[in-house]
């Protein structure tokens, strides 16, 4: 995909997700941080019963890595409380011992949903109501998110960490530079690459502001007035550029974790829960009222976290790195393909990958290319004409308006 003959001025839309700060040196997933936060004196102290720490430390052993997987989790335990309640094995006013010995009994209970009663359980000695518990539960998922936040500003904190801050800085700023300058009328893949690369010789020498002045001369070829960046990750990046952090930022210390607010929709049961799915244990129950207090949109609102950020319908480009492209954050893509009328309009979308350890390259490819038919699928399925939803991706193949594409992150680190 090339853009050698289009206008000078590149209208681009670039979307960053969590692989963005792990490329550039951050441990930010969420294996990291447990592995980290369950060795601190905090949650023995602090948050002696969360319900979210006694649930993440049990499947702490699977290995759970993505963000949409954890944020998956806060949908999957709600609707195992809503379940338990619903089916008469949280009562209110119960005591602990009356309630345990119902769970014990069976009633075709699973493991997921005993593990969930028990957590619940360590924060009362009567059962409270659904409502009262949701509302502990949401207070104490207000604490897990202090704690991560604590965490990734201690990474990135010059004062302690001067190393990993400065490299951290250096490869923000090449990343970004690569991202936005790929396929302008200037850099093709090979050329801006060797730009980057002279460009960082000055970071090994750390002449920081003569590196900088270097990445902002092969920027200038990008008009970044017309450069507008939607981050769902909690560190500021580039001050120059128009960010939006969707679910908050480190300097406001104001992040949020969710769930899909049309997900959450989704799991809301219309008849008043009478059908034969709302039983306990069965993985597909709905929720009577869904709490949509746990929504990301309900989440932002509250927190005061919008702004002002138009996504205008002339974007030539949409460029997407670092996310995983989960449930939790479809309804994001979904307005950004609405605003920019992706089956009538001209707009290309880039998908970008890259290399990490511990995972098969070839895998990591294989995941992607899946996730992303999967997420261009699934929009497919807004449209009110059903035909133009089944055909949207063979569209905007023969169109040239969709690739994935991966990023040489080791080229473009080598002299850092």
């Amino acid at each position: 995909m090339s853009f050698g003959n289009v206008k000078q001025s590149l209208k681009q839309l670039i979307v960053l997700g969590n692989g963005f700060d792990l490329a550039c040196g951050l441990k930010s997933t969420y294996s990291d941080f447990f592995d980290y936060i369950y060795g601190q004196k905090i949650v023995n102290d602090t948050s002696p019963n969360n319900f979210w720490y006694e649930i993440f430390k049990n499947y702490k052993q699977n290995s759970i890595e993505n963000w949409a997987d954890i944020e998956e989790q806060i949908l999957v335990q709600l609707k195992n409380i809503a379940s338990l309640y619903n089916n008469g094995l949280l009562i209110e006013g119960k005591g602990n011992s009356e309630t345990s010995s119902l769970l014990h009994k069976g009633y075709n209970i699973n493991n997921n949903h005993y593990l969930t009663a028990e957590s619940l359980l360590l924060n009362c000695y009567k059962v409270k109501s659904e409502k009262e518990s949701q509302n502990i539960l949401k207070n104490q998922l207000s604490i897990l998110e202090k704690d991560f936040l604590e965490y990734l500003k201690i990474q990135i904190n010059e004062t302690i960490y001067p190393n990993l801050f400065h490299n951290y800085y250096l490869k923000t700023l090449i990343m970004l530079c690569y991202i936005q300058c790929l396929n302008t009328k200037k850099y093709n893949k090979s050329n801006l690459i060797f730009e980057i690369q002279s460009a960082s010789m000055y970071s090994r020498t750390l002449q920081k502001d003569k590196f900088k002045s270097e990445i902002n001369n092969i920027q200038s070829e990008v008009n970044n007035n017309e450069t507008i960046c939607l981050s769902f990750n909690y560190t500021k990046v580039m001050k120059n550029l128009n960010i939006r952090n969707i679910h908050g930022d480190l300097d406001n210390g104001n992040i949020i974790f969710g769930i899909d607010y049309d997900k959450l929709n989704k799991n809301f049961e219309i008849n008043e829960g009478n059908s034969n799915n709302n039983r306990t244990g069965n993985d597909e129950y709905k929720f009577k009222n869904a709490p949509i207090e746990f929504s990301k949109s309900y989440r932002v609102l509250e927190n005061g976290l919008t702004s002002t950020f138009d996504i205008s319908s002339d974007i030539d480009i949409i460029k997407i790195y670092g996310h995983g492209l989960g449930k939790a954050d479809y309804s994001y893509y979904q307005s950004i393909f609405d605003s920019v009328d992706l089956y009538h309009g001209k707009t290309k979308v880039m998908f970008f990958w890259s290399d990490y350890k511990d995972k098969e390259k070839e895998q990591i490819h294989k995941d992607f290319v899946k996730g992303v038919t999967n997420l261009i699928e699934e929009y497919g399925t807004t449209f009110s004409n059903k035909d133009h939803g089944r055909n949207l991706f063979t569209k905007l193949l023969l169109e040239n308006r969709l690739t994935i594409e991966e990023i040489p992150v080791n080229e473009l680190f080598l002299n850092v």
